[in-house]
Order: structure tokens, then sequence, then C-alpha cells
């Protein structure tokens, strides 16, 4: 081997090894990180205060398991809907007279997120 091919041998091994470094590094700083692809996107109610049977709207990216659930000052959770829905926009409707006047939060649980709102109920 000449002395020319060893240098080019050597310069292809430290640029493969910076490579390898780069894309380490990369690997690292991503890790944690949410990615936020798969979040569905809960919307206020139109109505709030709320009385009567109300429509609560969110969107989904992808099909996915969620809980929709209600809770009240002591976090005591009511749940409306726990099943797989598909991607697109999603109604989950409820009497509110089932409950007392008060604050209350709603919300979405995923794998991937909880999102809650609050809203009032004045029957």
């Amino acid at each position: 081997m000449t002395h020319q091919t060893i240098e080019i041998l050597f310069i292809t091994l430290g640029i493969l090894m910076l490579i390898l470094i780069y894309k380490f590094i990369l690997r690292r700083l991503s890790k944690g990180r949410v990615v936020h692809d798969d979040f569905c996107t809960l919307f206020s109610l139109e109505k709030n205060p709320a009385s009567g049977i109300v429509e609560f709207y969110f969107t989904t990216p992808v099909t996915q398991q969620i809980e929709f659930c209600i809770w009240n000052q002591e976090e005591e959770c009511t749940v409306l809907k726990k099943e797989e829905v598909k991607k697109g926009g999603q109604i989950v409707r409820f009497d509110t007279r089932d409950l007392k006047n008060g604050i209350y939060t709603f919300g979405i649980i995923t794998n991937v997120q909880k999102t809650i709102k609050k809203f009032r109920i004045e029957n």
C-alpha cells in the first residue's frame, strides 16, 4: 500500500467516525422529546356555563384508544367514553343535569397525553 492510500483510508475512517458520533448525539438529544403527531386536539365548549345536553368535541390524527372523562372538584372521574376511536373529529354528548352545579374539568386521556379544560355547570 502506498502512503497516499493509507491517508485516504484514515480520512474515510475519520469521516465515518464523525457521522456515527453525530448520529449518536442526535439520538441522545431527541430522547424524552414528546412527539406531537399522535396528540388529540380538545376544543372548549361553545356554551359555558353549560346546561342540559352538551357536546364535547375533539379530533384525533390517528385511530387510538381514548378515555374521555369529567372530573369534579374532588378529582372524582366520570368516564363518558372509553374505546378505540377512528381518525378525525369525535363528539361526546353528556347531560349535565346528572351533575350538581359547579366547576368541573373535562378531558381526554390517551397513551401519550392527558389534556383537560375547565367548564361550569349551571342547570
